[in-house]
């Protein structure tokens, strides 16, 4: 293996366990697995029922403090009673355990000796080994996994395990099969749920409270074991039973297929699963082969190669490895949640995200699943039109949280009723996706419709003032800590684009295809007067500037918050900031959980002068608490700009090591996938200092700035049909066409 592409875990440690579970999941797009040892923990239990409630993710404890499985299709979500639509837990299909003698393996229990897991980002397999060694000292078995969900074939996961028997002999009882019994979030979503044995296979099948279907099928082979079959309600399995003797070696290979109702394949789901695993009836080798292929593919669309720093090497492949393996670019009923489908903390929901910091990674390196993610938002218009209508508003207003339906998922009215910019950030999401990528077939079909309707919402949202101009009242910005703000200037701004986005794009259609204008226009039902006060509340939306100290303002009432003692509050470094203050002085208080006049900048360079770039970010830095992992990374770019060698190495690393530093167990509830999105962003519009096709009409870059020991940064990147490669050095970026 190549080790600037394999994470190491070389011993195991109970408290790091469930971190491990979220940094090596895997995924293909269609099917995501938290990384769960295959015979569990004794000590954690799945099932467990308890009343949970919606709080604040970032100061939220989480229950599970060891371990939480986790099997994810990202289109079956269920009605959890308090948490509104949420991403399942499914049946455990990866089960696979082993009794010594009577005694179970279990890497926290047993006698356990050179272990080693090792996730392997080029193919996307997971590898465990170790030696058990008895509590009667009188057999050792060495252990090899292997594991990966199939690129090629979307349902499948394969499973190989081998054993060799090092020393002594034993009565060795294998099991291995499917465990139904797991809750999501304290809630068990399954209504129905029944097993079946199907010739040499065994089948689960369940019903969600939604009434979607499941069904999960596998299959066991073995040369030198034979098996029975256990069936259980909620459970079923192969068991067999070995004398085992030292010299021995034993190798079991279990396919696994799973299969919903809501897959965009139709057909019964027991005649699918059958196909599916005659289809997968080959060798490990050959299904190992056909999966590597496809990774290869990707990775050479979107590797950032590093040289001069090893470890920031292995940390940018690990965010690009969750940025692929999340992504089902074939799918456009979803998203991409906020964990990355490598956890329950967010519930499976869509953010402003998904627009904002995963989108670019997409654009400019696999432009369909770019479109993809903005063809979830033209499914769920509908669902942003009904949420216009509970505000007593025409158009669309996209929700803060949104899942499968596409309507309001967020109980804290706060977020729901003021973090409105969400609507805008689509807009703004379309826009960059148009201009980087010429698709006037999307810009035609699809994204003026949204452009427009969102155009719409903003007319009934805005109030006019006693001077004439406009006004965005009662709004929370990317600044959360700041929840009922006063022209917050990002939000201005974004709706500005918007606005005049709804207005621009309807003149292209109008010249591309006439007839597709007077289609959207009788569906519409387009005037220009509406058109006409777009264009007024858009010149009069305000971007405040500080005319003294000439720095971008946050919101026009931010100066009027009364002063905070950041360090003297914040007692504990290693806990956000939010846990020392209330919500309610937060709300009152001086203080950032993220950037936000700083993510205006980052957005709109062109619109600022360096100086004033250079004074929002000293102005807002000191008292950005960083508590969102959203913040770091912009803050990276900024500071890249504005040439703060110091601050660039600080939050470069910051953002790095979130998730991939094992001691700081970011990724325990999951990955924090707009991290892993912003930190490309970082590579391309930081480093290597090339802004973006909503500001740029061709790539070039203005400067470039390397973190601390880094030599030279080496990528790929689409822009308008044509791909570029790009160099970066300590003094000089090249790009060529590829």
């Amino acid at each position: 293996m190549n080790s600037n592409w394999i994470i190491n875990e070389k011993s195991f440690n109970i408290d790091k366990n469930k971190y491990y579970e979220g940094a090596f999941c895997q995924g293909n797009g269609y099917l995501n697995l938290r990384a769960s040892f295959e015979e569990g923990l004794s000590k954690a239990t799945q099932d467990e029922l308890y009343e949970r409630s919606f709080k604040s993710v970032t100061t939220e404890i989480q229950k599970n403090p060891i371990s939480k499985w986790g099997t994810y299709i990202p289109t079956i979500m269920g009605n959890h009673p308090a948490l509104n639509e949420v991403i399942i837990n499914l049946p455990y299909f990866m089960e696979f355990s082993f009794r010594m003698d009577g005694e179970k393996l279990d890497m926290d229990l047993s006698n356990i000796s050179e272990y080693e897991r090792i996730l392997d980002l080029q193919d996307g397999v997971l590898t465990r080994e170790f030696i058990w060694t008895n509590k009667a000292d009188s057999c050792k078995l060495k252990f090899r996994y292997n594991r990966f969900p199939s690129m090629e074939q979307k349902h499948l996961f394969v499973q190989k395990i081998e054993v060799e028997v090092l020393e002594g002999t034993s009565n060795l009882e294998i099991l291995s099969g499917i465990d139904g019994k797991v809750t999501t979030n304290g809630y068990n979503h399954f209504v129905d749920m029944n097993t079946k044995i199907i010739s040499d296979m065994i089948s689960l099948r369940c019903k969600t409270d939604v009434e979607n279907y499941v069904m999960e099928l596998c299959k066991l082979s073995s040369d030198n074991v034979n098996f029975s079959i256990v069936k259980g309600e909620k459970d079923i399995r192969y068991k067999g039973i070995k004398q085992i003797k030292k010299g021995e070696r034993y190798s079991f290979e279990k396919r696994s297929i799973i299969v919903t109702s809501r897959d965009l394949e139709e057909g019964d789901l027991e005649k699918r699963a059958l196909i599916l695993i005659d289809a997968a009836d080959i060798s490990y080798e050959s299904l190992y082969r056909e999966n590597k292929e496809i990774w290869n593919k990707k990775w050479n669309e979107s590797d950032v190669k590093i040289e001069g720093n090893i470890k920031d090497q292995l940390a940018i492949r690990f965010s690009i490895y969750h940025l692929l393996r999340s992504n089902n670019e074939e799918d456009p009923r979803m998203a991409i949640c906020a964990k990355g489908f490598a956890g329950e903390a967010y519930y499976g929901r869509y953010f402003w995200d998904t627009e904002i910091f995963l989108l670019p990674f997409y654009i400019y390196t696999n432009p369909k699943a770019a479109k993809n993610l903005l063809m979830y938002r033209y499914n769920t218009l509908q669902g942003a039109k009904e949420n216009a209508k509970k505000y007593n508003s025409p158009g669309a207003r996209y929700p803060w949280q949104s899942a499968i339906r596409g309507d309001e998922q967020c109980s804290l009215w706060e977020y729901a009723d003021n973090e409105i910019h969400i609507t805008a950030d689509i807009a703004y999401g379309i826009w960059h996706y148009f201009k980087a990528t010429n698709d006037y077939e999307f810009l035609i079909n699809y994204g003026t419709e949204i452009l427009f309707e969102t155009a719409r919402f903003w007319c009934s949202r805005v109030d006019k003032n006693k001077f004439g101009g406009y006004d965005l009242l009662n709004v929370m910005g990317p600044d959360e800590y700041s929840a009922m703000t006063r022209n917050n200037s990002f939000t201005n701004r974004m709706v500005k684009l918007n606005l005049e986005k709804a207005i621009e794009a309807l003149e292209i259609v109008k010249e591309k295809d006439k007839l597709a204008y007077e289609k959207l226009n009788c569906k519409l039902n387009i005037s220009k007067d509406e058109i006409e006060v777009m264009n007024i509340i858009a010149s009069k939306l305000k971007v405040i500037v500080d005319k003294e100290e000439n720095y971008i303002v946050q919101s026009e009432d931010f100066e009027d918050y009364a002063e905070i003692d950041i360090d003297g509050l914040w007692k504990d470094k290693n806990k956000p900031f939010g846990f020392f203050v209330t919500q309610e002085k937060l709300y009152r208080s001086k203080c950032l959980k993220q950037a936000d006049a700083l993510a205006l900048a980052m957005l709109f360079k062109r619109e600022f002068t360096e100086e004033q770039i250079l004074n929002t970010y000293r102005k807002y830095e000191p008292i950005t608490t960083h508590d969102s992992s959203l913040s770091p990374v912009n803050h990276a770019i900024v500071a890249a700009w504005i040439e703060d060698k110091e601050h660039l190495d600080k939050f470069t690393e910051y953002a790095l090591n979130l998730d991939f530093n094992s001691d700081l167990k970011g990724a325990e509830e999951g990955i924090h996938i707009a991290n892993c999105g912003c930190l490309w962003q970082l590579i391309m519009n930081g480093i290597a200092g090339i802004d973006t096709a909503i500001n740029e009409g061709t790539v070039k870059s203005s400067r470039v700035k390397l973190p601390k020991d880094w030599t030279k940064v080496e990528f790929k990147l689409r822009w308008q049909e044509k791909t570029y490669k790009v160099e970066a050095l300590k003094d000089n970026v090249f790009i060529k066409e590829a």
